[in-house]
């Protein structure tokens, strides 16, 4: 693909019923490049974004968030910048993209933004208040996407490893208020018991990566998309290709 000015990510699993909330928002705005990454799901996940003008990833088995977005930017290639964004957000806005990405637009040195959720779902709040660390809304400047070492181990130790390396690197973050932004949470989505299992699974994956963030910092990338491990249902133009 040709350079774009702004891609936007989407890693799914599972998210046929919350999908199309998020892609309304985005396919609504000019100038983004928006790719979906279908990480295995059991679902119509991949269906329902082939409605949209879009690029549809889908990984043949589930590998995680961070292989999900490794594999979105492989697809991409060249971005001036990147957006992150879940695919279970709810009162998504368009100014919540621009926020996003306003600070990199006005300060050329900044590597990374990452959005707090405010006037959204009291426990999702806090929650992101006091573990900002975990939130998945976040914008990248090119040249920090390519200082990144690779993602596919980090599951949803993603965002944690994001931020320490940017950290350890030096770049500046920016952390833009997103008003009323919040997402589903894990147990409205699958129930008490199985939700309460997926969070815990999830905090041991980002507690992995708090302890072992340092082992990674020169993990290879991949920089391309292999038939056995993927195959791209739809060109972000809208041209429908496959893979393998």
């Amino acid at each position: 693909m040709a350079t774009t000015d702004t891609a936007v990510l989407i890693p799914a699993y599972d998210e046929e019923p919350r999908i199309e909330a998020v892609l309304d928002v985005v396919c609504g705005m000019d100038d983004l490049s928006i790719v979906v990454i279908d990480d295995g799901s059991r679902d119509a996940t991949a269906e329902r974004a082939l409605q949209y003008p879009v690029g549809v990833v889908q990984h043949r088995s589930n590998e995680g968030k961070g292989a999900a977005l490794e594999s979105g930017m492989i697809y991409v290639g060249d971005a001036r910048f990147w957006v992150f964004l879940d695919a279970d957000l709810i009162n998504l806005r368009r100014e919540h993209i621009r926020q996003l990405l306003r600070p990199l637009r006005e300060d050329a040195d900044m590597g990374m933004t990452v959005g707090q959720f405010v006037e959204g779902t009291k426990h999702v709040d806090w929650a992101q208040r006091f573990f900002a660390i975990l939130n998945g809304q976040r914008a990248l400047s090119d040249a920090f996407a390519r200082s990144l070492p690779g993602l596919g181990w980090s599951r949803f130790g993603m965002e944690v490893f994001l931020s320490r390396f940017a950290a350890h690197s030096g770049w500046p973050v920016g952390e833009p208020f997103l008003p009323g932004l919040t997402h589903h949470t894990k147990e409205s989505k699958m129930g008490a018991a199985r939700g309460v299992w997926a969070r815990l699974s999830m905090y041991r994956e980002c507690l992995s990566a708090m302890r072992r963030w340092r082992n990674h910092l020169s993990e290879e990338r991949r920089t391309a998309l292999s038939a056995d491990r993927c195959r791209i249902l739809q060109e972000v133009e809208g041209k429908g290709a496959s893979q393998g």
